[in-house]
Formats: structure tokens, sequence, C-alpha cells
């Protein structure tokens, strides 16, 4: 199967398949550090265990979801590109984290080795794909997404 079809459309990269196993990665340095007890000694206030657990499941759920819908179908391509946004920002915001806070967030080191890196390489892939307004909305999705999930964790 190729990544374009017979109206000019093109299909999201394959390369979108690599973002929720690094997904699940990261999920898995959180839990195993212990971001839960991070959150309430560096933020002051904690992520449960439970919230932890339900947020990241629906989320695991919709990327999957979004995942395959991006590949099969051309105009939902863009879910790859908000999907990217979100993980890059998400590696951004750990690393700033720990350099700011002057200790190791757990999730750093999956968001500095697969998310950063993996997003760029996701986001430069569609950057013929989509016309620039497109991309730029489904970057600014995936930030929004990641503000939702963020007061979904904290409030």
């Amino acid at each position: 199967m190729t990544d374009s079809v017979s109206d000019g459309i093109s299909r999201a990269p394959r390369i979108i398949m690599l973002l929720p196993i690094a997904f699940l990665l990261h999920l898995m340095e959180e839990w195993f550090a212990d971001f839960s007890a991070w959150t309430l000694v560096a933020l002051g206030t904690e992520v449960s265990s439970v919230r932890f657990v339900l947020i990241n499941t629906i989320a695991f759920v919709v990327f999957g979801i979004g995942t395959m819908a991006a590949i099969r179908y051309p105009r939902m391509a863009w879910f790859g590109v908000s999907f990217a946004a979100l993980l890059g920002l998400n590696g951004m915001l750990h690393t700033i984290a720990s350099v700011g806070l002057g200790q190791y967030s757990p999730g750093t080191v999956t968001g500095l080795l697969l998310y950063i890196p993996l997003s760029a390489l996701v986001l430069k892939s569609f950057a013929t794909r989509l016309s620039v307004a497109v991309f730029v909305k489904s970057v600014l999705f995936g930030v929004a997404l990641h503000g939702l999930v963020a007061f979904m964790a904290f409030f």
C-alpha cells in the first residue's frame, strides 16, 4: 500500500505507528519511576495513581484508534500531526522540568530519546502531505490536547 491515493490526498506515513509504542514505553517509565509521587514532591500536587491509569488508558485507546484511522483514511491523516505534537511537547516539558527543578522528572528519558526525535520525524514527514493550514491546526490541536490532559491530571 502506498502513502497516496488516486485523488491526490496523502495518507499518513507509516512511521506514525511508532507513536503509540513510544507512548506505551513512556507510560512505563512514568509508572515505574513513580510519576505520582514526583508530582506531589516537585509540583506540590499529586496526580493520583488511579487518575494516572484512567487518563492514560483512555488516551492510549484514543491514540491507537486515531493512529489506525490516520493510516487507513486519508482525511484522518492530520491526527498523526496532532499526536506527534502532543508527544513532542510532553518530551520537552519533562526535559524542562528536570533541568528547571534540578531533579529527574519521570518520563524524561523516553521524552528525550523517543518523543522528541520521533515527533520531529513525523512532523517533517507530514510537511509536504498536508496543507499549511491543516498542519498548523493539527499542531495546535495536539498542544490543546496536552493542555486538556494536564488539566484533567491536576484539577
